[in-house]
């Protein structure tokens, strides 16, 4: 049972990794900026009547600054279908879809599919430039 001394207790559990363009100091202050996404959710009972959330974040852009004030930033680590899969996400988002997010997936990919050599030609065409 819940009484006055028993607290929720909320927490944010990061996840993942940055690349750096160049090396880091140990025992050097940072200041890190992080975008991404919470990836998932954890409740647990502390058996006491209050519970413990948990939510891990995955950071997809990192930004740093150093003690010098200069803005390292970070490479994106995610992989081009990771990085596609992202941004068709947030196109169904703004969309407001009323098709699951796996239904457009599948009828976007199924579109490019359709049309790779136009788009492949297409995107020969801009790299010559």
């Amino acid at each position: 049972m819940k009484d006055e001394t028993t607290q929720d207790n909320y927490l944010l559990k990061l996840s993942g990794k940055a690349e750096s363009p160049k090396p880091l100091q140990v025992s050097n202050n940072i200041r890190v900026a992080l975008e991404g996404s919470i990836t998932s959710e954890i409740k647990s009972d502390n058996q006491d009547g209050s519970f413990t959330y948990i939510w891990t974040f995955k950071p997809v852009r990192v930004e740093t600054l150093d003690e010098t004030g200069e803005t390292i930033k970070m490479r994106d680590t995610r992989s081009n279908s990771q990085l596609i899969r992202s941004i068709l996400y947030k196109k169904w988002v703004n969309a407001a879809s009323p098709i699951s997010f796996d239904e457009y997936y599948d009828q976007v990919s199924r579109a490019i599919m359709v049309h790779i050599d136009k788009i492949t030609d297409w995107a020969e065409q801009m790299h010559r430039k």
